[in-house]
Order: structure tokens, then C-alpha cells, then sequence
């Protein structure tokens, strides 16, 4: 036997002793005592009768239905889709059990930096700290936003001119060969060599074994390209790291609750307000085992991305691709952050108690599918609602667990009969279908003139914004104008109840006399102002879709070369569209 094989068995043994097998595994799934054995649902597979035995003295699982099995290193792996090295560090850390000679874990190339590229890691760390303080205009830039005790936490630093970095290396007695590997420097067709951290804020990125695999740099200058991450390397998979995680883990255990964010910045502001469970995937993306690794510290994570257009379209890319690996009792809620502002920006501007609150109005992944789906329906027609059917199709085929996907298939049918039920106009008094009252047309537009004439209050405080508005339909429009006029002519006094009457027809005046009856007068005093806006957004939406449409046509013409300033007309719109449609992502 190896010496390899002889130290996992010897690091099992002692695991075995210090803890039992069933205790280890109950912290994932429930297991009851059954004989010799415990026995419980298998985590692996869907089953309705428990398959799943742990036998204590062998230190080993068994699956009689999907047939997998092994030790608590097997065990580890496939639960939380780890590395061997990352299931032993954890196992590891669990027990208190130290490995005696973990030389077989540096034998993994592919999984295990080696000894020497460890060192030049840390040496560069320690040496950006050193050059942060050093650096007033850096030191500046983040203590007007992080105090020193979390720049300390998350060891920010900054990166120096290549030469500087390159002499220290050597000066440490640092190969070339070995820290050119480290992606520290770029040489371009030239020949010439360039620090790819220069003169950035350094951000360490730490593996599961709190290891530095690479680095974050942020731009102080006027840099077009803000953010850098080392690249990927055998030393470096950005799809199995979560920043934030080595700062923030015991709080996250404590409080099983995480907030996943953009970037390192945020995570650290988040820290700054007492707000330690928040991690980042260091951008906009999430893979798998990101995911997987959220959901073994909390069954709900929170996604908080940017407020801004790409950050709600990157929210709307992690619902969908995490489809593919909701297993029941796990999901996602989003939060959306307002006014394009991201976690840092809010936090300093808003505070930690309105952020929390933000919790409150989180959207579930599902209802957040069920807005994707909305999104493609533009008229309720036969042609359109049938698209709905076909998007539903479309998102519940996407997962792979049966279970959740026929409740997926439920809910999502659910919504589309109570969409199509509350917006069916016969549908609201079925029983009463013979009796139906008199449609109206443009009702919207003629509620409104029915408040300019008898909610004196309202018309007075929002006279401006009344005014801007315009109208459809030509004669209420025209109507509307005549009200300012006399309006304005009596100097805004209306102590005549009836002082509109010769603006309007008797069958008019019939009118919006039934629609105070019906509309208005039973309106509580203090909702009547609600009400008003409402119909103020539903008179907008129409012409806000419509603008949308055509700076939409006028940008896809503009391909790659959109105008900035039609690019956030755009994005304005939306978001005035969002916000009327009270949607929390469109």
C-alpha cells in the first residue's frame, strides 16, 4: 500500500473515531435508528421509501436504490460537489481531526497549488498591503468607504508598477519560471512586460482551504475597465470560488442566510454595515458548484445584483440557469436594487435597516419565471396567450428534478388562468354575464376629467404634472386644455360647484356624474390620491410602451454604435414601465 493510501486511511480512521458516520450525515438529511444501521431518504436520488443505510463500525453508506456508497470522504464529495481536497479540508475543519502528513493532497496538480506557488501568493499579499499604506491615493480612496478594520479583514492591497513587483520577487529569491505562471505580469507582441494589478486596489481570492489562488484589482485612475480578475488556470477556477466566503463563513453558519452579490466591493461594504453573510461570484455569472455550495450553507439565497439593466438581465440569467439543479426545499429569492444603484451605492446612501427591509419585498425564482413569461405577451390574444403555454413548456423542461417540475408546471398553469381570469372583462361577473354593464371606452381618460373637476385638492398639487399629460382621445384632450383655461382664468377658484357645466354636453355632464357615483365618492379621503396616480399610470403606460418600441427599433438600427444617451432613454423607460406595471424585473 502507498503511503498515499496509508494517510487517507489513517485520516479516516481518526475521523471515525472522533465522530460517528450517522452524526456527520444528519446534518444533510434525516436518518432514523434502525437496527445496527440508520436509515433515511437517499439525498442523491427521488424516493418515496427510505433506501439509504449508514453503518457506524464500517464507517460507510449505502444507497440500495440508486447504488452509491462509500466513506465520509465519498460521502462529502458528492453532497456538496466537492474536490477530494476540498471534502478532506472540510471534514477536516468538521472533526478537529489534522491530517499528520498531508503530502498526498500536494501530489494533485490539478486540485493542490505546490509549495512554491503558495509562497509567491502570500509573499505578494503581504507585500500589497505593505504598498497600500505606503500609497496615500489608494489609502484615501477606501477609507472614505471602508474602515481600517475591514480593509484589515479582507487584506486589500495595491499592486505598484511591474518593475517594482518583479524586483521584489526576485529580491525574495522568487524564480521567474515559478511566478510567471501566477499571471502577475502580461507581455504583449512586443515583447514588452506590463503588471496585470498595477496600480489597482488588490483584492485576495482565497480558495475552501483558504488558500490565495489569485487576485482582484480595482482601477483608482480613469481606467475604461474597472474591475480585473487573474485568468483562469489550473490554479484558478473562478466557477468553484465564492469571495467573501473565508471573512464571512462563521457568520453565514450562524445566521443561514446569504446574500450573493456583484463584486468585492460590495461584499466588503456589506461587512463594513454589519451585514456578514454575503458572498460574491466574483461577476455576474454562477455555476453549479457556486450554486451548490450556496445552497449547503442556506436553502434560500438572496441575489442581489446590480439595479442597473445588465444587473436585472444577469439576475434573469441566474433564475434560468438554475433550473437545471432545483431539487425540492431549495430556490432562490432576487432582490432588485432601485435607481441603477448597486449594494455599495445603496448602503451609503440608504443604510443597513433599508437594505434588510429589501428582504421583504424579495421575488421568488419562481414568480420572478412567471414575469420572464409576461414579458412575451404583448396583446391578450389567441396567438399570444398560446405563447404563454409554449414558455411554460419551455422553463419547466429546464429542470431536471421531476418533482419540482411538475410543480413548476402547476404553479406556473395557476398563474396563467388567474392572468387570463383577472384580465377577461367577462370573467369578472360570470354569474352575472346577462347584465353586464356598458363598456366604456377610454374610462381612464374620462375618470380623470371627472377628478379635475370635482377633487379640487388633487388638480391644484398636481397641476404641473396634469398638464404635461396628454390624452388619446382628441376631445377629452381638447376637454382637458378648456378645465386649465377656466381653471386658471378664476384664478383657481372654484367655489361654484358646477363652474365646468358649460364645457360639456348634458350627456357628458350624465357621465361624469355616474362616475363620481362609482369611482370616486366611495373612495376613503386619504386613497383618493392612490386611486388618482393610478389612473395617471395607466393613462401613461400605452405611450411609454410605445416610446419604448421605437427607441428599441432605433437602437437595434445603431447595432453596436447606440448613442450613450439613447442607450439610458431606454433603460429610463423601462424602468418607468417596471415601476407602473409594479413588476420587480421585466
Amino acid at each position: 500500500m502507498t503511503n498515499k493510501s496509508n494517510n487517507i486511511n489513517e485520516f479516516i480512521n481518526l475521523v471515525n473515531l472522533k465522530v460517528r458516520l450517522s452524526d456527520f450525515i444528519s446534518q444533510f438529511i434525516n436518518l432514523s435508528e434502525r437496527g445496527n444501521s440508520y436509515v433515511g431518504k437517499c439525498p442523491f436520488h427521488n424516493e418515496n421509501t427510505p433506501s439509504f443505510n449508514v453503518n457506524n463500525e464500517k464507517g460507510l453508506f449505502y444507497c440500495f436504490g440508486c447504488k452509491a456508497g462509500g466513506n465520509i470522504i465519498t460521502f462529502t464529495k458528492k453532497y456538496k460537489n466537492f474536490t477530494f481536497n476540498e471534502a478532506v479540508n472540510y471534514i477536516s475543519e468538521y472533526t478537529g481531526v489534522k491530517l499528520s502528513n498531508n503530502t498526498f493532497l500536494n501530489k494533485d496538480k490539478h486540485n493542490q497549488l505546490n509549495q512554491t506557488e503558495i509562497k509567491i501568493l502570500k509573499a505578494c499579499n503581504d507585500f500589497f498591503r505593505e504598498c497600500y499604506v505606503k500609497n496615500k491615493k489608494a489609502s484615501d480612496y477606501l477609507k472614505k468607504r471602508i474602515s481600517e478594520e475591514v480593509i484589515n479583514t479582507f487584506q486589500v492591497g495595491f499592486c505598484p508598477e511591474h518593475h517594482i513587483l518583479e524586483n521584489f520577487l526576485k529580491n525574495n529569491n522568487f524564480f521567474e519560471d515559478d511566478y510567471q505562471k501566477l499571471d502577475l505580469f502580461i507581455k504583449n507582441k512586443k515583447g514588452e512586460i506590463f503588471g496585470r494589478f498595477s496600480n489597482r486596489i488588490t483584492f485576495p481570492i482565497f480558495d475552501y482551504g483558504e488558500k490565495i489562488v489569485g487576485f482582484g484589482g480595482r482601477t483608482i485612475n480613469n481606467s475604461k475597465i474597472k474591475y480585473i480578475n487573474s485568468q483562469e488556470s489550473q490554479f484558478f477556477k473562478k466557477s468553484n470560488i465564492l469571495f467573501g466566503l473565508k471573512q464571512n463563513l462563521d457568520f453565514i453558519r450562524a445566521k443561514k442566510e446569504i446574500f450573493l452579490v456583484e463584486g468585492y466591493l460590495d461584499v466588503i461594504k456589506l461587512h463594513e454595515f454589519q451585514i456578514k453573510n454575503s458572498v460574491s461570484s466574483l461577476g455576474t455569472t454562477l455555476s453549479e458548484n457556486q450554486l451548490k455550495k450556496l445552497w449547503y450553507y442556506t436553502d434560500i439565497p438572496f441575489v442581489c445584483f446590480d439595479g442597473d439593466q445588465a444587473g436585472v438581465n444577469a439576475a434573469k440569467n441566474v433564475a434560468i440557469k438554475s433550473l437545471s439543479f432545483l431539487i425540492p426545499g431549495k430556490s432562490l429569492k432576487f432582490i432588485i436594487l432601485p435607481n441603477n444603484l448597486d449594494p455599495d451605492q445603496f448602503l451609503s446612501e440608504r443604510g443597513k435597516e433599508d437594505f434588510l427591509e429589501l428582504k421583504n419585498d424579495s421575488l421568488n425564482l419562481s414568480e420572478l419565471i412567471w414575469s420572464l413569461i409576461l414579458d412575451e405577451i404583448s396583446e391578450l390574444t389567441p396567438e399570444f396567450i398560446a405563447t404563454i403555454d409554449q414558455k411554460i413548456e419551455y422553463y419547466v423542461s429546464k429542470i431536471s428534478n421531476n418533482i419540482v417540475a411538475k410543480e413548476y408546471s402547476r404553479f406556473l398553469k395557476n398563474k396563467k388562468d388567474k392572468f387570463l381570469w383577472k384580465n377577461n372583462s367577462f370573467s369578472k361577473s360570470k354569474t352575472k354575464i346577462l347584465n353586464q354593464p356598458k363598456v366604456i371606452e377610454n374610462l381612464n381618460e374620462k375618470i380623470l376629467i371627472t377628478i379635475l373637476i370635482t377633487e379640487k385638492k388633487i388638480f391644484m398639487k398636481y397641476f404641473e404634472e396634469i398638464s404635461n399629460l396628454k390624452l388619446r382621445d382628441n376631445n377629452l384632450e381638447k376637454k382637458k386644455n378648456e378645465i386649465f383655461q377656466l381653471f386658471s382664468e378664476n384664478n383657481f377658484d372654484t367655489k361654484n360647484d358646477l363652474w365646468f357645466e358649460n364645457l360639456f354636453s348634458e350627456n357628458e355632464l350624465n357621465e361624469i356624474k355616474s362616475l363620481k357615483s362609482t369611482h370616486i365618492e366611495k373612495i376613503e379621503e386619504k386613497d383618493k390620491e392612490i386611486f388618482f396616480h393610478n389612473i395617471i399610470n395607466n393613462i401613461r403606460l400605452p405611450n411609454l410602451i410605445k416610446e419604448r418600441e421605437l427607441v428599441r427599433e432605433e437602437l437595434l438600427s445603431n447595432n453596436d454604435n447606440s448613442p450613450r444617451n439613447l442607450i439610458l432613454r431606454f433603460q429610463n423607460l423601462n424602468n418607468e414601465i417596471n415601476k407602473i406595471q409594479n413588476k420587480k424585473i421585466e
